[in-house]
């Protein structure tokens, strides 16, 4: 299993870059969020709606390697996007419930299919053909230190995935 952590920024609406390191205390990566322009970035900042939200994550070389966009539809539910800048591979994830307080969402790509889960005032848990195989939790009692783990039999190995992924969906959120 291999772990990771990092302090997200306080403010949800900050474009600071934020490490993220190891078990060993080694910076794997990097991520913020990014607005598509002045324009919506003041709508959010004014409003407190975050109609159009975007993470990036970036390599300790400093090149983009994921982004997950989340867009909003007038009606229903936002669904989001997560994009591999290396491979070009798209992860669309929708929601399977309503719930708002424990939502659970389908994650599916070209070559696989994963489902989501978050669980009250517990971990996400993401699955692959119905066996946990990562896991995230951000604890507010730590000042949102947050934390993740990545089994060994996982098919996505690489923590910007998940990183990408959990920022812009737990939160950014609705």
């Amino acid at each position: 299993m291999r772990k990771y952590t990092y302090s997200p920024p306080k403010i949800k609406d900050s474009t600071k870059l934020i490490d993220v390191v190891d078990e060993h205390g080694n910076v794997v990566c990097k991520f913020k969020r990014t607005y598509k322009n002045f324009i919506v970035r003041m709508v959010t900042y004014l409003r407190s709606f975050d109609w159009y939200a975007q993470i990036d994550v970036y390599s300790i070389d400093g090149e983009l390697v994921y982004k997950c966009k989340k867009t909003t539809k007038w009606v229903g539910h936002p669904y989001y996007q997560v994009f591999n800048c290396k491979t070009n591979e798209v992860f669309q994830i929708t929601y399977k419930t309503w719930q708002k307080i424990a939502p659970e969402f389908l994650i599916t790509s070209q070559s696989n299919e994963f489902k989501m889960k978050k669980e009250v005032m517990d971990w996400v848990r993401f699955y692959y053909k119905g066996k946990e195989v990562a896991i995230w939790k951000m604890k507010t009692t730590e000042w949102f230190k947050t934390y993740l783990e990545i089994e060994e039999d996982c098919p996505i190995q690489s923590p910007e995935f998940f990183i990408c992924l959990f920022q812009c969906i737990f939160y950014v959120g609705d």
